[in-house]
C-alpha cells in the first residue's frame, strides 16, 4: 500500500540514464549499495526531481556493467522509455535496506549537531563528501564558532568518536587547525 506522497521522506536509489535496446527497457544508474534490490522489486516509484510521477510494475530486471536494466509494464518502445530519462527511482524510509552496525546512511547524518568532546556545539552537518579515502562531514557552523563558512570534519576513528542519530548528534575530537 502506498503512503501519502506529501508526508513521506523519499530516498533516491536510482536514476534513469538511458534506454536499453528497442523494446522499452530502461538503464538505471544505481545509487544504492544494494543493486540486487532492483531484481527483488515488484514495482518502482518514479519522480521528476521532488515531484512524484508514477508507479510502474517491474516486469524484468537484470544487472549489466554496473547498471540495472529494467523492463517496466506499459513501456514497450524505445520512445516511451526515452521519456523516462532523468527520472529518479525512490523508496520510502521504511524501505531502505538495513546497514551493518556502525554504518549510517547519509540522510541519517544530515541535520545532526556536531559537538566536540569538550561540549562545544560546532554546528549542523549539512552534507557528506565521499572522497574515496574517507568521508568528510560538511558542518555549517553556529555563529561565533569560526570565521569559516563551513567546517570540514574528516570521518576517521581518531576524529569521529560517536555517531548517534537517535540523539541527534555526532561527537568529534577536533584536530589542530580545523577551525582556523
Amino acid at each position: 500500500m502506498l503512503r501519502s506522497m506529501k508526508t513521506n521522506k523519499w530516498i533516491v536509489i536510482g536514476e534513469i540514464v538511458g534506454t536499453q535496446g528497442n523494446r522499452g527497457e530502461i538503464k538505471v544508474q544505481v545509487h544504492t549499495e544494494f543493486p540486487e534490490r532492483f531484481s527483488e522489486m515488484d514495482s518502482v516509484r518514479l519522480f521528476h526531481q521532488e515531484q512524484f510521477f508514477q508507479v510502474f510494475k517491474v516486469e524484468n530486471s537484470r544487472n549489466q556493467k554496473g547498471f540495472s536494466i529494467l523492463k517496466l509494464a506499459g513501456v514497450d518502445r524505445i520512445d516511451e522509455a526515452e521519456k523516462l530519462r532523468g527520472m529518479l527511482i525512490k523508496v520510502g524510509l521504511d524501505e531502505v535496506m538495513p546497514l551493518p552496525p556502525g554504518r549510517h546512511y547519509i540522510f541519517e547524518l544530515i541535520g545532526l549537531e556536531c559537538i566536540t568532546t569538550s561540549g562545544q556545539n560546532l554546528g549542523v552537518i549539512s552534507d557528506v563528501l565521499q572522497t574515496g579515502a574517507n568521508d568528510v562531514y560538511v558542518v555549517d557552523p553556529h555563529p561565533g564558532v569560526t570565521a569559516l563558512k563551513e567546517i570540514l570534519i574528516p570521518v576517521i576513528d581518531e576524529v569521529v568518536l560517536e555517531i548517534s542519530p537517535a540523539q541527534g548528534r555526532v561527537v568529534v575530537k577536533l584536530l589542530d587547525g580545523l577551525l582556523d
